[in-house]
This record gives structure tokens, C-alpha cells and sequence, in this order.
């Protein structure tokens, strides 16, 4: 089997994702979402820059998880309304000043995983019933 690419999100199963992942996923979800191309905003040289973004960025995977970086990341590009001089969000600016969202997206895939798990129980519970009929 061919490893897959750290920069295909698409493919690459959400726990191995890394910072190259998560910028590769905010890059793309920008120009879609914006039209612009992606870049770590703030100052200092381009390299301090990028340095800076996937400092915070493995720091909030770290703290939070891919599950809950993801969906933080999603809701504060949608929730961005852009501007002239700020046409797209940054992760450097979501960090900063959007970090109310990382709990609004814990909730979120605190539910989803409480709900895949009543699913299962309910399946796994589906099975034994069968198993009892079909033992009638």
C-alpha cells in the first residue's frame, strides 16, 4: 500500500493528521472560501511567520486534538466575514482572537462521539435481539 501524502487531507485518516495537514486543509479551505491564497499573517519576515503559525498550531493539536482542531479551524473560517485589508483569517488570528470557538467545537465532537457511541450500543443491542430470535 502507497503512504499517503501528510499534505492530502482528502485521503489521510483525520488521526495521523500533523501541521503540514492542517495548513494544507486551511490553505485549501481559503482559496475556496475566499479566493485568495493562504499565508500566516503578523509580523516579522515570512519564515517567522510560518514558524510562529504552526508553533500555535501544534500547540492547539496537542491541547485540543485533530478532531476538535478541524472543526475549530472550519468554524472560524466560516464565521470570518473578510475585509479589505483582511480579506481571509489566519490561524495566527483565529488563535488569538477566535479561541472562544475551541470550546463550541470540544461540545461538537464531544456530542458526535456520544452519539456514534448510542449508535453502536444500539446496534450491538439490535444483534443480540436477533441472536435470541433466531436461538427461539
Amino acid at each position: 500500500m502507497a503512504k499517503i501524502s501528510t499534505k492530502d487531507w482528502r485521503n489521510l485518516p483525520i488521526e495521523k493528521w500533523n501541521v503540514t495537514t492542517f495548513h494544507s486543509y486551511l490553505t485549501e479551505l481559503t482559496a475556496d472560501h475566499f479566493g485568495v491564497e493562504y499565508a500566516p499573517t503578523g509580523s516579522g519576515s515570512k519564515s517567522q511567520r510560518w514558524a510562529r503559525e504552526k508553533g500555535m498550531m501544534k500547540q492547539a493539536q496537542e491541547r485540543y486534538g485533530n478532531e476538535v482542531l478541524r472543526r475549530f479551524i472550519e468554524m472560524c473560517v466560516t464565521e470570518y466575514k473578510p475585509k479589505a485589508q483582511c480579506p481571509y483569517v489566519s490561524f495566527t488570528f483565529m488563535y488569538s482572537y477566535m479561541d472562544r470557538n475551541f470550546a463550541k467545537a470540544q461540545a461538537e465532537v464531544a456530542m458526535e462521539r456520544r452519539r456514534e457511541e448510542a449508535e453502536q450500543t444500539a446496534k450491538e443491542g439490535m444483534a443480540d435481539i436477533d441472536e435470541l430470535i433466531d436461538y427461539l
